[in-house]
């Protein structure tokens, strides 16, 4: 199963259909699994997505395929706030709900923790991040430990595609990261509404972006199968 896309440098008739391909080059390959904690795949949590429930074993088998091949696990989660909210700023603003709650990410709260059926292992690293993007200034120190280990190519899986993982994606890019966006190993925050809005929809949109400048596009099947070809040669 080829991946349909095109070179670097090559031009696309279509930018927002047509991906550019990377090479996976496992040594220069992190994936990055985002926020896969219980505040967003548990059904008490604060920002429970159902679709980060359902895909806990779609992303783990993209985890055992790149563990494999021998490319580092980053998992990367919410650093928690003090329980008093003080040090949130905007982020309050827009979800009060989020202060001293133990399902969300505050101190002592259970909401950051790795939910326990992630395929995590002591080999693996783990990256807290206090924005949404794990790559904006200030937000972790991912970046630093991602040079220091010659790692250029990112593979993105996680949740959610168009808050956290989408925008980690376009900062990872604007750092001159080869992007992977794995489409079917990330899911969507977004509320069903009766005109028919919901996370298939915002799900989409961001993938036309992300596909037009920003990243590669691919499926799990076409990345499990990338890494096998790898295992192979």
């Amino acid at each position: 199963m080829a991946i349909k896309g095109v070179k670097p440098g090559e031009q696309r008739k279509d930018i927002f259909r047509e991906t550019i391909i990377w090479d996976v080059v496992p040594e220069k390959t992190a994936l990055l699994v985002i926020d896969m904690t219980r505040c967003f795949a548990e059904e008490k949590g604060l920002f429970f997505v159902p679709e980060a429930k359902t895909k806990i074993p779609t992303i783990n088998s993209v985890v055992d395929a790149s563990r494999a091949q021998g490319i580092q696990i980053v998992w990367v989660i919410r650093h928690p706030y003090r329980k008093d909210g003080l040090d949130m700023a905007q982020e309050k603003d827009f979800v009060p709900a989020l202060v001293g709650n133990p399902a969300g990410y505050c101190e002592g709260g259970w909401g950051v923790e790795l939910h326990p059926e992630m395929h995590y292992q002591q080999e693996d690293l783990i990256v807290p991040k206090n924005r949404f993007s794990a790559f904006i200034a200030g937000s972790s120190n991912l970046d630093r430990i991602l040079r220091y280990r010659g790692i250029d190519t990112v593979m993105i899986v996680g949740v959610a595609t168009n808050v956290c993982c989408g925008t980690t994606a376009r900062d990872a890019m604007m750092l001159d990261y080869k992007v992977i966006f794995i489409d079917d190993a990330n899911a969507s925050f977004g509320e069903q509404t009766e005109g028919g809005y919901g996370p298939g929809m915002v799900h989409e949109a961001e993938l036309l972006t992300l596909r037009s400048l920003f990243a590669m596009v691919c499926t799990v099947d076409e990345i499990i199968e990338t890494l096998g070809e790898l295992h192979n040669h």
